[in-house]
């Protein structure tokens, strides 16, 4: 945000000093005499600044008080001066009047300090010293305001923070794509290209690049249409040599200074872990360097940590804790700490794909800059100890209120902050009504806190605002049943963020007796939200009179039974959503099953792109979950999986679900479903005789 100087500019340093015989004269011990003197005091107590990018400006109003309420205030002296390993360079004032200057009982002058940051790894601040007509400063111990900045400096991101491989045979070739990028606040220098060290299975390379490059700090806008300038992609390749768990590091030279450099004390040197190993659970954190802005000061800022699964096995979180004890940090931990003592009771189990969370509070007691280190110990073998920097800022000011409702678009319900919907409507998310007592709401910030197992969110713009100019606003379709929880932060013009996160809830329950939802993940895709990935079929057959693959009677993607005149009758299924690049859903659903039928449940690998899928079916009888079969190993293209049987019986409008859970090297198309000796001994009816 640049904010522009009206009026004139005072800079640099200030240092004017008034001598009015007729009021005042020189007292012992440095006191200034006055026949009338008032009450100095100054709003904010201490000028602060968040971090401003390079080139832009920020400015902090600063109000002199007199809080007397029938004596003027005289103001004789003003210094702005730098403070001991800082410069004022980048600071300057607006809006100072000739001196001496009279402030009415009452009444105020008002100052404007701006900040113009131009130069990386340079520490502003300074002071204003003033001297007035209150007698309860002197000169030797005048009225001080502080003026604190944040350092602009380079922090290189590395995305993923470990490249990680699925072991593949020998001979076998796996790609994937690190990406580096600049979310510090001043520009990044890489000098040298990139190289890799350790075992022969991995090379890299950095595709139409040449070194020395600058990175910009992220702008997703940017990055959009330049992203040379502010994205760094080094594609790494795996081919194993043999059969053993292989590993190495990437190591990039740069500006950023966090990490010593062994060779050059004025470089940076970062360096990324790469490895293959046997499936393994994996830790992902949504940002290992953290900020949480502004918080006013005896106000409670909360971060929310989400932690992810990216591996094929269980996650195990066994502790939470900080480095070194900072008495404004705290953990909310939630159901973790079910005794309230700040630390995990029990280990935490997350599934592979799915994510759990938890809150890191800061409650500051004066203006300052404050930083803790966050360790989350887990059961991943390449990052058993994983650490988030996480900084914030005491500031004067009050916290935006951030306000989170839903409503299901077309029924005109009333949004609430707890919905229900039919998996595939939309749903609108509105955060229209955040308010800020004294300012006003510029940025709203949604997150997505809970969604069902295997499920990609995809938060767009609202209806009628194609240009996506209304960010209060997101409009998302739940494609599975199931819990999704949403928050929302909002921020000031001034850089206050929400103290207390808004949350919304919306459920999603099936309408239909029958719905069959098939989810799956694919470690080794890089990013499943794309549109490039693995693809898994989803089938339903009619027992009796159907084959696995061959329409009418069987539903799939080439017959997703749509038509408005459909062939099986009463039932009437669909397939719902056919996804066609990763990580699903998809979902077929029945209306109406027909009396004593036996339905047949199947997954088939239809294109393998990224290794083993690991496939996860639920089937949901009269809007309850009543069978769930998770992380079912696909491993290549024709691969199929027979899930289960499912029995309908009208008298009871209810369903009974027997397992079958069998693995076809290559599917059984134009085959029976298999008749099995659970579905003879259940005694349950059948309506084609088929025991």
């Amino acid at each position: 945000m640049v904010k522009w100087l009206q009026g004139t500019r005072w800079t640099v340093l200030v240092s004017i000093a008034v001598m009015a015989v007729f009021v005042t004269s020189c007292g012992e011990n440095g006191t200034i005499d006055q026949t009338q003197s008032g009450a100095i005091a100054a709003s904010p107590a201490q000028v602060s600044f968040p971090l401003v990018p390079l080139g832009d400006t920020e400015q902090r109003s600063l109000l002199l008080l007199n809080t007397s309420t029938d004596e003027e205030l005289r103001i004789f002296e003003l210094d702005f001066v730098a403070v001991e390993g800082s410069s004022i360079e980048a600071l300057s004032v607006a809006g100072m009047p000739e001196l001496p200057a009279t402030i009415e009982a009452g009444g105020q002058l008002q100052l404007t300090v701006e900040y113009s940051p131009s130069e990386a790894g340079t520490r502003s601040g300074g002071e204003f010293r003033i001297l007035s007509s209150d007698p309860s400063y002197t000169r030797d111990d005048p009225l001080v305001v502080p003026v604190q900045t944040l350092t602009n400096r380079p922090e290189l991101l590395a995305d993923p923070p470990v490249v990680r491989f699925q072991r593949i045979q020998p001979g076998q070739t796996s790609e994937q794509t690190l990406q580096i990028s600049n979310v510090g606040s001043a520009p990044l220098t890489i000098y040298e290209e990139p190289v890799y060290s350790g075992g022969g299975d991995f090379r890299i390379s950095s595709p139409g690049r040449t070194f020395p490059i600058i990175l910009q700090p992220y702008s997703g806008a940017g990055a959009a249409t330049t992203p040379s300038d502010y994205l760094l992609d080094i594609e790494v390749t795996y081919r194993p040599l043999g059969d053993g768990a292989d590993s190495g590091e990437i190591q990039i030279e740069s500006n950023d200074a966090r990490f010593d450099h062994p060779v050059h004390g004025d470089r940076g040197l970062t360096q990324i872990p790469v490895t293959a190993d046997a499936d393994a659970p994996c830790i992902e954190v949504d940002g290992r360097f953290r900020n949480m802005g502004l918080v006013p000061i005896g106000e409670t800022g909360r971060d929310r940590v989400n932690i992810r699964n990216c591996g094929t096995q269980t996650l195990i979180i066994d502790d939470i804790f900080f480095d070194e004890s900072n008495p404004r940090f705290s953990l909310e931990l939630g159901s973790w700490d079910s005794n309230n003592d700040g630390s995990i009771n029990q280990p935490v189990s997350i599934s592979p794909g799915d994510q759990e969370g938890f809150n890191i509070r800061f409650v500051p007691v004066e203006e300052q800059t404050e930083s803790v280190t966050v360790v989350i110990g887990s059961n991943d073998p390449v990052q058993p100890a994983l650490n988030l920097e996480v900084t914030a800022r005491g500031a004067d000011g009050t916290c935006p209120t951030a306000v989170a409702l839903a409503s299901v678009e077309g029924q005109g319900s009333v949004p609430q902050t707890s919905i229900t919907a039919v998996p595939l409507n939309y749903v609108l998310l509105d955060g229209s009504q955040s308010s800020d007592e004294d300012g006003q709401v510029v940025e709203w910030e949604w997150e997505i806190l809970e969604r069902p197992p295997g499920t990609n969110v995809t938060l767009g713009p609202a209806v009628g605002d194609p240009g996506d100019q209304d960010q209060s606003r997101r409009r998302f379709q739940p494609l599975t049943a199931g819990v999704y929880r949403f928050g929302l932060t909002v921020q000031d013009e001034v850089g206050f963020q929400s103290c207390n996160q808004a949350e919304v809830t919306v459920t999603a329950i099936p309408d239909q007796n029958i719905h069959i939802e098939l989810t799956w993940t694919n470690p080794l895709d890089p990013d499943e939200t794309d549109d490039f990935g693995s693809d898994l079929d989803l089938h339903l057959t009619k027992m009796g009179p159907g084959n696995w693959f061959e329409a009418p009677y069987s539903v799939f993607y080439l017959n997703p039974n749509q038509d408005e005149s459909p062939i099986w009758v009463p039932e009437n299924p669909s397939l719902d959503i056919d996804v066609r690049d990763g990580a699903g859903p998809e979902n077929i659903t029945m209306a109406d099953p027909d009396h004593c039928q036996w339905y047949a449940v199947g997954a088939h690998y239809y294109q393998e792109v990224f290794g083993t899928a690991y496939a996860t079916v639920r089937i949901y009888i009269n809007s309850e979950l009543r069978y769930e079969r998770p992380f079912f190993p696909l491993e290549s293209t024709r691969n199929f999986w027979d899930v289960a049987r499912i029995h309908w019986n009208s008298t009871t409008s209810d369903a009974t679900i027997i397992e079958v859970d069998t693995f076809y090297p290559i599917e059984p198309a134009g085959q029976p479903p298999e008749v099995t000796a659970d579905m003879v001994d259940s005694g349950l009816c059948t309506a084609e005789g088929l025991y």
